[in-house]
């Protein structure tokens, strides 16, 4: 169960980064993206269909295998885009083979024209064990009126007979916290929250809101000169 606390988080974690709401990386039809051996993780990306637009990504290193599909069903709806994610994500933890099944939740996109631009995500993220069909489901909360809810996340970890086992509660813009629950879903007694994540403070001087990984692949320290 654990696993999936910690397992979860790490696909959470991604969701701070929509704080970037300006016009994403979109490459090019065959374009890819290779990195080898940055910190054991070695990774390859290609854009395998323009419209729609799909990317298929495989990541290692000695502890587990991530593969992805990126492939989004769209509805325009004039000053806003919903986005519904249809393609997969599967992490396997090499030690005990565990696969680990991820399903993200979908995403609205807001004053695409008139306004200043910005990202919810309201719905569930699923994350099942293929292994011994357990899982995770956390409900991202829709921003309401004024901002209220926006940010928030709250489920639990679910056994293979789908009995909750940990409740998990946060905010996808700060930290996820965690703690053992009952078969109704209520704290155990003699147990207390536990932080699990916390978002790391934003790069020093950084203009276009980039992560650090992406700082550190453009600094000239590393980067091939003239590289972007």
């Amino acid at each position: 169960y654990m696993r999936l606390v910690y397992a979860s988080s790490w696909a959470l974690s991604i969701y701070f980064a929509n704080r970037r709401a300006w016009k994403p990386f979109n490459p090019v039809l065959g374009e890819t993206f290779e990195m080898v051996n940055h910190g054991g993780v070695t990774f390859i990306a290609e854009q395998v269909s323009h419209h729609p637009p799909m990317s298929a990504g495989h990541a290692e290193n000695e502890h587990f295998i991530y593969d992805v599909t990126s492939k989004l069903r769209t509805k325009f709806l004039g000053n806003s885009i919903d986005v519904y994610p249809v393609g997969r994500t599967r992490v396997t933890l090499k030690r005990d083979g565990v696969v680990l099944d991820l399903v993200p939740p979908p995403t609205k996109v807001h004053n695409l024209i008139f306004g200043r631009t910005w990202i919810d995500s309201p719905g569930d993220m699923v994350m099942t064990n293929l292994t011994t069909g357990d899982k995770v489901v956390l409900y991202f909360q829709p921003c309401g009126w004024f901002g209220a809810g926006r940010y928030e996340v709250d489920g639990y970890v679910y056994d293979a007979a789908e009995q909750p086992k940990i409740l998990m509660t946060g905010k996808w813009n700060e930290s996820m916290s965690y703690q053992p629950c009952d078969s109704e879903g209520e704290p155990l007694p003699g147990t207390e929250l536990k932080e699990v994540w916390r978002v790391a403070d934003a790069p020093e001087d950084d203009k276009y809101q980039y992560t650090y990984f992406t700082h550190k692949l453009n600094s000239f320290d590393t980067a091939p000169k003239k590289l972007l």
